[in-house]
């Protein structure tokens, strides 16, 4: 049986994944900052993602039920506006980098033994965001850190190479938040190629095609209905 670990698991992208690994027949471990009691097709490990101690701890109790991982998906994210956070920018930027760059460093890092392991070779893959290249400034700390997360990608398929393949995806406007007003969907949907909200599958299609084309590393895969282009 095959092996995925996810961050980010308990909803939203992360949920969708896990879900659809595992009726493909993975075996999924989950990171996450809570239990979803409705998850009953993967293991749930909690993490605090500001610590380093606990993303340690959760790191060797997942050693402990896997030897060898084929799948590693970075995926949790924290997507704030910075004029929220005038008060708190410090602590914002901090907590933004614990989860889209010292996270995905940290498990990269440890798990990098077990995944290179894998018969024909691992696979890692960072969900980042086309705002990575192009940043929307009202997301400006958001998007530093995201394009940090872009760039770890590119030095860790450099260091893994050949045995683990790393890529990553950048979403675009795949589904939309609760908090979207009307007005700020139709500007997207005019700024989108594809203008229509495509939902998470074509994100589990996008893992799929990195799955299975094993001479695929470094690339940057965009799935976005042609927004950075639109943009």
């Amino acid at each position: 049986m095959k092996t995925a670990v996810i961050t980010g698991t308990s909803r939203r992208l992360g949920a969708y994944l896990a879900e659809k690994l595992s009726a493909e027949g993975y075996r999924v471990f989950g990171f996450t900052r809570q239990i979803n009691p409705e998850q009953q097709y993967l293991t749930q490990l909690v993490v605090d993602y500001q610590s380093a101690d606990s993303i340690l701890s959760a790191v060797e109790q997942l050693k402990q039920q896997c030897s060898t991982i084929d799948l590693l998906i970075h995926n949790a994210s924290l997507f704030e506006k910075d004029e929220l956070h005038t008060e708190d920018t410090v602590a914002f930027y901090q907590a933004l980098f614990a989860v889209h760059m010292q996270l995905p460093a940290l498990l990269n890092q440890q798990l990098a033994p077990q995944i290179a392991k894998t018969p024909g070779g691992g696979l890692i893959v960072h969900v980042t965001d086309i705002y990575s290249e192009n940043p929307n400034p009202a997301f400006s700390l958001y998007c530093s850190t995201k394009a940090g997360l872009e760039n770890l990608m590119k030095s860790a398929a450099k260091a893994y190479a050949p045995h683990i393949r790393v890529n990553s995806i950048q979403p675009g406007p795949i589904m939309f938040l609760p908090e979207h007003s009307k007005s700020e969907k139709q500007q997207v949907m005019q700024q989108t190629l594809i203008a229509e909200e495509a939902g998470f599958e074509p994100i589990y299609q996008g893992v799929r095609f990195l799955v299975d084309n094993k001479f695929v590393t470094g690339l940057s895969l965009k799935i976005d209905g042609g927004r950075s282009l639109g943009k």
